[in-house]
């Protein structure tokens, strides 16, 4: 992902509000290392919503036309921002309690 597609320091808060209320306020930074798995996994996300459309018989015709609306984006982006924070949470979960930075957790 080379656009910015993420709010870093809304996945930085939201860990650090995780680490507070869920694991006793024991991590007290968030790591780069942590970002990028978010990232990602946001990433595999996306690859997977359009592994879920595959052509069966021709390869996807090319067209120019935006098929989404406004209305569309308004719709999925709470649905996407919850599933984020999910993740961030779900990470913050599994992070051993080694050390007061949320970093790698694989």
């Amino acid at each position: 992902m080379n656009d910015r597609l993420l709010n870093e320091s809304a996945i930085r808060e939201h860990a650090l509000r995780c680490s507070k209320e869920l694991r006793a306020g024991r991590f007290t930074r968030v790591g780069e290392d942590f970002i990028s798995e978010v990232k990602v996994d946001v990433e595999a996300i996306i690859r997977g919503l359009n592994e879920a459309a595959k052509t069966q018989l021709h390869d996807p015709l090319a067209t120019e036309l935006n098929f989404t609306t406004g209305a569309l984006l308004e719709r999925a982006q709470p649905i996407l921002n919850g599933l984020i924070s999910r993740i961030i949470q779900n990470k913050v979960q599994r992070q051993p309690s080694v050390g007061v930075t949320l970093g790698r957790t694989r």
